[in-house]
Parts: structure tokens; C-alpha cells; sequence
């Protein structure tokens, strides 16, 4: 009897097959329960149907094999198969200890519609935990997650999120998150940990162990978290690229996103607003780790570049606990409310060699802007090309003379140079429309900033110093003459020709 009714079972589910690989197709409750209790092979395929809801915990056993991925999907017309898990299981997709898996096109929530705390909770959750190795190819991609637990705080809990729990030696290879919209999260947007990634810094080198390799995640929009919008971590030479972040961090401070024990990475072409917090989530203390990029401690080069920051607390914090090697380049940071640098951890000064140059500044009239937000003292930094455009007062804060902190040949208007600065412009930089770029901006093009390059006249053009390695391009991709650079994040469309 048992053995009948398994086969009948395979008989709704089996869509097409061939020796090699089947498709699953799912089109009622009793199916999507099934198919989580038999082991799938390479090649094999999960379609929900486009239309239906389907309540519960997704959680597929079986692994994939190089060139033959096992792959979760849609089918049918309508909109995207959701799944809900009503805040009763741990995610509403669940692929353990997987390799070669790819989800596309679903939604999913995981909350039982209250406010409250509810649990460890994800939308979709990659764990490896059990057995050591190199867990490789697993892309999630276009799916609508949200509705995650109550609007709530915590690191390791949220919308998509990877982890490495309770291993000594095991990484993920070839792990992409691409254009996603995830909203409404209680915890962190998207995440990963692992329990033996690390970044260790030495006197004069690095020890790196255990970090995932070819990490890719882009083209998101991750808006409303309790917490971070995105927390990257354990990773060598990893990509955050052409992500929008938004309104991060409301029921605990934290910057929209940040790296940490990682190598190499690379955060560019994103934007990130509204991380101001709520009204009843501020205290006396202050509003540490608002901003909407973070270079954190343990992490040896790290470059943040070609970002767009507007209506944060600031622009990127820079941590003092030990990093080394952080560039922070052609990025735009207009109308962060506070301040536009923070640096954390206020009693530490391990942090190494910051490099932070040619970026624009701009702040509106009416906010009260110090460059180096709640009083907090730089170290070990050069600034240098940098455009600092206050229409009203800007202000520096308290402690920014700083610890091994060096301006040299930036531009100042309506503040007066830093006191370390060698070779202070103080001039209208002259930009052609600065202040308009708006919020949910082309990431592909930074179009919208355009208004940002310096017009005819700017003392912008042609006027910085050379900077070696200095990414060959600009925030628009315009070549940057390594002779002649230009002061700010913006070559002009030409350069003067003398």
C-alpha cells in the first residue's frame, strides 16, 4: 500500500523525464510536502507552479554535479510561486550541506504577521554544517523575499542568507546572490558566517584561513532590515556590486553594509539611503554605525569605490580596530544628514593605512554637517583629491586633527581646510548640477550623477596629484590621466587642453 502511494506520488510530480534528470512539477500542497523527502539527482528540477501558495519549509535533499546543477524554478503563467513559512520553521527554503543548486524566480515569507521577536528566522537558508569540505555552486537569483520574523534586530538571521556552522575547514566556491528584492526583514537583509573563515593581520603580513572563494552578489535591493541591509564576511576577493540599500537597521544601529575577516573585496557601484533609524530607537549614546558603508576590523584590502551614499547619518565608517589596506575612491556621498566619516571603535588605533581620495562631499543647506561625525578622531589616514562642497557651514568635529592624518590637495568650499593640509583649494568647485541624483538610481550607468562633474572653469580639472594604482577610471568610467588627475570623483566629459 505504502509503495503505491509513493509511486502515484512520483506519477503528480513527474512532469518529463529522461534516464538522465527529471522535472518535479508542483501544483498542490501534497507535493510540495513530498518532494522534500526524496533525494535528487544532477540534472533533476523543482517547478512550482507560477500562482499558487504553497505553506511550510521547501527543504530538498541531493546535490548536483559540475555542468549538471539540480535546479529549483517556476512553471505555468502568473505571478511567482510563493512559499510560507508562517514563522513556524526555519526558513520557508532550506538546501543543506548542498553543491550545484540554483534557485530562481520564487517568493517567500517566513513570519506569523506580528511585530515581535519570533526566533531564528530565514527566507532562504544555505547551511553547511556536519561535514567538512567545499560546498560550490550555489546561485539564488530573482526571488521576492520578505516578511521575514517581526521587524527585530540580530546578525545572523534574515532574508537570503549562507552559513558555515560548527566546521573547522570548509568553504563555499562560486556562490552567487543576484537580483533579488528582499523587504521587510527582521535580522540582516542578506548574510553570511562562517565558523572558520578568518582574517588574522601579523606584523607585516596576513594569515588567511578558510575564506569562500568567487563570491558574487549584485543587482539586489534589500530595503527595510531590522538590521544591516548586508553583512559580508569570510571571503577573499569578493564582489558587492550594483546593489541598492535602503532604510537599514531600524530596531538596532548598524552601517547598510559591511565587510569583515575579509581579503580583497570590492564594494562598488551601490546605493545606499534612509539608514537614520526610528524615533524611539535613538538614546543619549549617540548614533554609532548609521552610515551606508562600513570598512570593518579584521579585513586587509579593502576598497569601497564608485558608491553612492545620500540621506544616511554619513557616509562610510572605517573601523580602528586592526584592518589594513583600505581605499575608499570615487564615491558621492550628497546630503548625509550627520557627518560623513566615522571612525569606530574610538579607543583602538590598529587600524593601518587608510587611504581615502577623490571623493565628492556635498551637504545642502540646513543640515549640520561635521566631516568627521560625533566628535570621533581619524587615524592613520591620507586624504587626498577629495571635494568637500558645503552650501551652508560645514564643520569638521571635535577631535579631526587625528592620529598620522594628512590632507593634501583638496578642495574646500564654505569650510575651512583641514589644519594637516598641504595644499588646500578653496574654491566653488564648479560641478554642473550637484544635489539632484535622487534615490533608486541606474546602477548599471550612474547616469543620474552625472550632475556631479566638474563644468567649464571648475578648478577641479586637471588640478589633482597623481596617485599611483589609482583604478585607471573614475565614477563614470571616464579614463583618469594618471599625469593630471582631476579633484573629486569626475573627470570632465574633456579634459582643458592645457
Amino acid at each position: 500500500m505504502i509503495l503505491r502511494i509513493i509511486c502515484a506520488m512520483m506519477g503528480w510530480l513527474l512532469g518529463t523525464a529522461s534516464s538522465f534528470a527529471r522535472d518535479y512539477r508542483v501544483d498542490t500542497q501534497a507535493k510540495f510536502e513530498f518532494i522534500s523527502s526524496i533525494e535528487l539527482k544532477p540534472g533533476d528540477t523543482i517547478l512550482l507552479k507560477r500562482g499558487m501558495r504553497f505553506s511550510g519549509m521547501l527543504s530538498p535533499k541531493g546535490n548536483g554535479v559540475e555542468g549538471s546543477p539540480i535546479r529549483i524554478g517556476a512553471f505555468g503563467q502568473g505571478g511567482r510561486p510563493r512559499i510560507d513559512a508562517n514563522g513556524k520553521h526555519l526558513a520557508a527554503v532550506l538546501l543543506k550541506n548542498p553543491s550545484y543548486w540554483e534557485i530562481h524566480g520564487l517568493e517567500v515569507t517566513n513570519t506569523n504577521g506580528r511585530d515581535e521577536d519570533q526566533g531564528q528566522l530565514f527566507g532562504i537558508y544555505v547551511l553547511a554544517t556536519g561535514k567538512e569540505g567545499t560546498y560550490r555552486h550555489v546561485y539564488i537569483n530573482q526571488c521576492f523575499v520578505h516578511d521575514v520574523n517581526g521587524m527585530v534586530a540580530g546578525k545572523r538571521r534574515g532574508g537570503i542568507h549562507v552559513h558555515v556552522e560548527k566546521l573547522k575547514k570548509t568553504i563555499f566556491d562560486d556562490l552567487r546572490i543576484t537580483n533579488n528584492h528582499v523587504k521587510n526583514i527582521g535580522g540582516v537583509g542578506i548574510g553570511n558566517s562562517s565558523s572558520c573563515g578568518q582574517v588574522k593581520l601579523l606584523a607585516t603580513s596576513e594569515e588567511l584561513k578558510y575564506l569562500w572563494t568567487n563570491v558574487y552578489v549584485a543587482g539586489n535591493k534589500v530595503d527595510y532590515t531590522g538590521r544591516n541591509n548586508v553583512i559580508a564576511r569570510a571571503s577573499k576577493d569578493a564582489v558587492y556590486e550594483h546593489n541598492v540599500l535602503a532604510n537599514s537597521s531600524r530596531r538596532d544601529t548598524g552601517h547598510s553594509i559591511f565587510c569583515f575577516n575579509t581579503s580583497g573585496i570590492k564594494i562598488q557601484y551601490n546605493e545606499a539611503y534612509g539608514n537614520v533609524g526610528e524615533k524611539n530607537n535613538r538614546d543619549g549614546g549617540g548614533e554609532s554605525d548609521r552610515g551606508g558603508f562600513d570598512a570593518d576590523y579584521n579585513c586587509v584590502d579593502t576598497f569601497i569605490q564608485y558608491n553612492y551614499s545620500h540621506d544616511n547619518l554619513w557616509f562610510c565608517g572605517i573601523m580602528k580596530k586592526p584592518t589594513r589596506n583600505v581605499v575608499i575612491r570615487y564615491n558621492v556621498s550628497q546630503n548625509d544628514r550627520e557627518g560623513i566619516y566615522f571612525y569606530g571603535f574610538e579607543r583602538n588605533k590598529s587600524a593601518e593605512n587608510v587611504h581615502i581620495y577623490n571623493n565628492t562631499h556635498y551637504v545642502r543647506k540646513g543640515l549640520e554637517v561635521s566631516v568627521f561625525a560625533e566628535g570621533r578622531t581619524p587615524l592613520n589616514s591620507t586624504f587626498e583629491n577629495n571635494v568637500f562642497f558645503f552650501e551652508g557651514k560645514g564643520k569638521w568635529g571635535r577631535n579631526a586633527r587625528g592620529i598620522n592624518t594628512v590632507f593634501r590637495n583638496n578642495l574646500y568650499f564654505n569650510i575651512e581646510p583641514h589644519s594637516s593640509e598641504s595644499h588646500p583649494v578653496e574654491s566653488h568647485p564648479r560641478l554642473m548640477r550637484p544635489g539632484l541624483a535622487g534615490k533608486d538610481i541606474d546602477l548599471k550607468t550612474m547616469a543620474a550623477l552625472e550632475g556631479y562633474r566638474p563644468g567649464a572653469g571648475s578648478p577641479c580639472i586637471d588640478t589633482g596629484i597623481p596617485i599611483k594604482n589609482n583604478g585607471d577610471m573614475d565614477f563614470l568610467k571616464t579614463p583618469v590621466d594618471e599625469g593630471k588627475p582631476g579633484i573629486g570623483a569626475f573627470e570632465p566629459v574633456e579634459s582643458n587642453p592645457n
